[in-house]
């Protein structure tokens, strides 16, 4: 199931700490809306519609490149020769990237503001699994990022997540294709080092030289989805100015010359670079019609507008 259970709490190997997962004990299950306790027969069920929702998230074509970046960065950290938890790390970054396709979906499709009501359902440390969750793939994908999230983490999960949909919010504002390139390395690096702060409690040794390796990939990542959505956004009116072709050619020269710098300082990953612009390029081909967002009140939040 990717909707983590109790029985899978238990670390792989004794090493690495277990997480804390809000909301789910052995036997019964409290529903923290209804503010009341729910069978175990009840909360079976209730779990699996659950998975299966999730399950059909994860499926979508559009997210594919997403749920494929967490295999390619344990086999950055296999290179690096740091020791980990490939189970725990795989499952707390599947939740984060589908987290971060779904929202960037729902954002490019809806308005900028609602990045600020998907951030108000984290000032709810507890997961809320509702039938008004299930029904909403913005809700659902963020109700299980944050049983991915360890609670010593957790604080500065949610501030980096601010600090990123601020760093979004400058890239829409930038009215020079400068601008918008550095803006949007802003972007790579913090998505990137979120992933990094989510998997640390799972890495052992030094792993300093990996974070600045991962916030450059991030960068570059960034950069080459710009170059392929660059056009269909400025038509979507997701950015500010108007590009030229002169200013095409500098976000791929600049893509270029990132990208060759990371490649050169690191040959034996040429492989993994290559295969994830490949795969974001066939996302492009793979994807339908963006669902519509819409919105309902957040749980405990009366009148409170959330995405789903």
């Amino acid at each position: 199931m990717l909707i983590p259970r109790c029985s899978r709490l238990e670390s792989k190997t004794g090493k690495f700490p277990t997480r804390s997962r809000p909301g789910v004990c052995a036997g019964k299950k409290v529903d923290y809306n209804l503010a009341k306790e729910i069978s175990m027969s009840e909360t079976i069920a209730h779990d699996r519609d659950l998975d299966l929702a999730y399950r059909a998230i994860a499926r979508d074509p559009r997210y594919a490149h997403f749920i494929n970046i967490p295999e390619r960065i344990i086999r950055c950290l296999d290179h690096f020769g740091i020791a980990c938890d490939p189970v725990e790390i795989r499952q707390s970054l599947r939740a984060y990237y589908l987290f971060i396709g779904v929202v960037d979906d729902a954002i490019d499709c809806g308005k900028l503001e609602i990045g600020r009501d998907i951030l108000e359902r984290f000032r709810n440390r507890v997961p809320c699994f509702d039938d008004r969750t299930r029904g909403s793939r913005v809700s659902l994908v963020i109700e299980v990022l944050k049983q991915n999230i360890s609670d010593e983490v957790y604080p500065l999960v949610v501030g980096k997540l601010h600090e990123l949909y601020r760093a979004i919010v400058t890239e829409r504002k930038a009215e020079t294709i400068t601008a918008y390139i550095a803006q949007r390395k802003v972007v790579g690096r913090l998505t990137a080092e979120l992933s990094y702060v989510l998997i640390r409690s799972f890495l052992e040794g030094d792993v300093r030289s990996f974070r600045r390796f991962l916030k450059r990939v991030g960068a570059v990542g960034c950069l080459v989805d710009s170059v392929i959505d660059l056009r269909a956004d400025t038509r979507l009116g997701l950015v500010s100015f108007k590009p030229t072709i002169s200013d095409f050619l500098k976000l791929l020269i600049s893509t270029l010359r990132e990208g060759l710098s990371v490649s050169m300082k690191h040959p034996a990953l040429l492989g993994v670079f290559l295969e994830a612009v490949s795969d974001n390029v066939r996302d492009r081909f793979r994807v339908g019609p963006r669902p519509e967002p819409r919105f309902i009140a957040a749980p405990g939040k009366e009148g409170v507008p959330s995405v789903v």
